[in-house]
């Protein structure tokens, strides 16, 4: 980890407990499954963005009472752990923001773990273009009107206020407060979160990481070890 970059990344992350995680996707094709499936993304992606030279990597994890199954799961990753506070997920990202921009980070960008396809190359890019001095934000729109990534070079609390969160608006009404403000920004590419079956593009996930892809796949075709399996013999799911 390296604090001397003044980037912070927050990844936002579940404990994967079956009817807690990914309830859309568990509508379709169960709950155990759905929980399994989100162990896989959520471990790619932590596994992906931690011990990085360019940033250091906070993983920000709900419920706090997991916090022991939490350290279990990804404790080997080269990351710092919080528990979420409580309160909307808008209330919880802005106490997030605000932790690290009060620990001294200049740049702080958070992304969840519902997009496999965000690269490092993208987050690189987000820091690049927060500490060039040209922008205060950045944000990266997702195919079902969200977002995967926001950055800031500042707090901004107004963002996160009466927000419809986890509807087909955030992104415009989040993109329209950074217009109507002046904050500087610029939005990046867009890619797709995974919330229900018709999402999961596996060829598009081949290209990502072929061993993911893999993975997944094992878990739609219920070729594999169940969450509660895994659960009853006291592993994290």
């Amino acid at each position: 980890m390296s604090r001397e970059t003044g980037n912070a990344l927050i990844v936002f992350l579940k404990y994967p407990e079956a009817g807690r995680v990914k309830t859309r996707l568990g509508k379709e094709i169960g709950n155990r499954r759905a929980a399994e499936f989100y162990y896989e993304t959520a471990n790619f992606v932590a596994s992906s963005f931690s011990g990085s030279l360019k940033w250091e990597t906070f993983f920000f994890y709900t419920p706090w009472e997991r916090k022991k199954e939490v350290l279990q799961w990804l404790g080997g990753y080269e990351a710092v752990f919080f528990a979420q506070e409580e309160g909307s997920l808008g209330q919880r990202m802005c106490r997030a923001f605000g932790e690290c921009f009060s620990l001294g980070f200049r740049n702080v960008v958070i992304i969840g773990t519902d997009c496999v396809m965000i690269t490092k190359e993208d987050v690189e890019t987000s820091f690049s273009l927060l500490s060039g001095g040209d922008f205060e934000a950045v944000i990266g729109p997702a195919t079902d009107g969200g977002y995967y990534l926001l950055g800031l070079s500042r707090q901004t609390d107004f963002l996160f206020q009466n927000i419809t969160w986890s509807s087909s608006g955030v992104f415009e009404e989040t993109r329209k407060r950074l217009q109507k403000s002046g904050l500087r920004h610029v939005v990046m590419r867009e890619l797709a979160d995974i919330d229900t079956k018709v999402d999961i593009r596996i060829e598009d996930i081949m290209t990502r990481d072929p061993q993911l892809a893999y993975r997944l796949e094992k878990v739609l075709s219920n070729e594999q070890e169940t969450s509660a399996e895994k659960a009853s013999e006291g592993s994290p799911i």
